[in-house]
């Protein structure tokens, strides 16, 4: 049995609300065959300090600061984190225990299998998402700053639970520099690869200016999927 818990929803945006204030921010609770604690992504703006959390591990996607404090500031603690080359050398300080994966190459953690794999999002912060394996092989993808998924049709068969990028419905947040495209894709789009590929549990994270323009009414245009909030807890 594992547990969800959106530590923090919002996007690097400067609207927040009460229930969109902390950064986007996943803590993954695996209650049994033992308990582990990992926390997916950590940035400026976070709801709880990591003496608090007392996560065993913690992964990071990529080195915007609303992701990765050790962009911006120093974060003394002992706790491993998981993380590409990349984002080590962008941020301007770095964390204590550092691991470093790379893309498409499966490593445990704990009770967990982990592939991390890549995705478009940003030129000079290349990010990846995340396929976890837990231990009664439920499979959650956690990506929550995309435009698109590398080899999505190595990923996402398979995949349990759907945790997106929540930026955008309809407002336009892609962008192109020479050959590469960075941004958010919007969430209709997300819902169109999960319904291909079979997965029926959809959730949002990372809300953005337009998503929360339209949270009023998002169940009922898009009744298949659910709107993170700060402090959600899913057993799942």
């Amino acid at each position: 049995m594992a547990r969800l818990t959106f530590l923090g929803t919002r996007a690097e945006i400067e609207e927040k609300t009460e229930n969109h204030y902390y950064h986007s921010s996943l803590l993954l609770q695996i209650l049994h065959p033992y308990s582990f604690r990992l926390v997916i992504d950590y940035g400026t703006i976070h709801s709880y300090d990591l003496s608090i959390l007392k996560p065993d591990a913690i992964l990071i996607t990529h080195a915007h600061p609303d992701h990765y404090i050790w962009t911006k500031e120093e974060a003394n603690n002992a706790t491993p984190v998981y993380l590409t080359i990349e984002t080590l050398e962008y941020g301007k300080f770095f964390p204590v225990n550092p691991h470093i994966f790379y893309p498409f190459q499966w490593f445990p953690l704990g009770p967990v299998q982990i592939l991390p794999y890549r995705v478009m999002h940003s030129v000079r912060c290349p990010a990846v998402g995340f396929k976890i394996q837990l231990p009664d092989d439920k499979v959650v993808v956690y990506n929550p700053d995309l435009v698109d998924i590398i080899a999505k049709e190595n990923i996402l068969p398979g995949t349990d639970y759907y945790i997106g990028d929540g930026s955008t419905i309809n407002t336009n947040l892609v962008r192109r520099k020479g050959e590469n495209f960075y941004g958010h894709t919007r969430i209709p789009t997300q819902i169109n690869w999960c319904k291909k590929f079979g997965i029926e549990n959809i959730i949002f994270t990372h809300i953005g200016k337009n998503t929360l323009s339209k949270e009023d009414t998002f169940t009922e245009i898009y009744p298949e999927a659910v709107l993170a909030y700060d402090g959600m807890k899913i057993i799942i």
